[in-house]
């Protein structure tokens, strides 16, 4: 008895070509979900009908390429000069190593506001367009870096991308 109850439940082939047919006359997605979202708000990033404006920042190369040269020199200058004052050749890349550092501790705004234009640049619209904060979590993370330090800042725009979902979001300003 109940396996021939279970071969009832089962959909029949005439019912899959009718509810082939049936979903056939699906309207297209933007009808779609003004239908099934009318109050949704085109102005709210939480929205279905939120449309965000990508900005793709200008890379100077240029400058960029300059930065990294003169970097480059530098520190190729300071292992020379360890090696022609008699340092070993650990020593000269230690010192070498030690400088290269602190410059780029003493850089790091710079390097960090660098690394994340380089991403708005880049990153492809379908992952730039995930977020569902305005302003986006890359524009966060360069106004919190410019607005409290790099170091705050960082840790602002870490804890901000933690909390980026397509679940939240809203307006949420450094």
């Amino acid at each position: 008895m109940k396996d021939n109850q279970m071969h009832n439940d089962r959909i029949q082939p005439s019912e899959l070509i009718e509810t082939e047919i049936l979903c056939g006359d699906i309207p297209d997605k933007n009808l779609l979900v003004q239908s099934l979202f009318p109050e949704a708000d085109a102005s709210d990033p939480r929205s279905v009908n939120y449309q965000r404006t990508l900005v793709r920042p200008v890379i100077r190369w240029g400058s960029l390429s300059l930065n990294i040269l003169v970097m480059l020199l530098v520190s190729a200058s300071v292992f020379y000069l360890a090696r022609y004052f008699g340092a070993a050749y650990w020593v000269a890349v230690l010192i070498t190593a030690i400088f290269t550092l602190s410059y780029c501790v003493i850089r790091l705004k710079r390097i960090t506001l660098c690394t994340v234009r380089l991403y708005q640049h880049f990153a492809p619209d379908y992952i730039r367009n995930r977020c569902r904060f305005e302003p986006s979590c890359s524009e966060y993370m360069i106004l919190a870096i410019s607005q409290y330090g790099t170091f705050k800042g960082i840790r602002k725009g870490v804890l901000r991308l933690k909390r980026c979902n397509s679940h939240g979001g809203g307006h949420d300003w450094p």
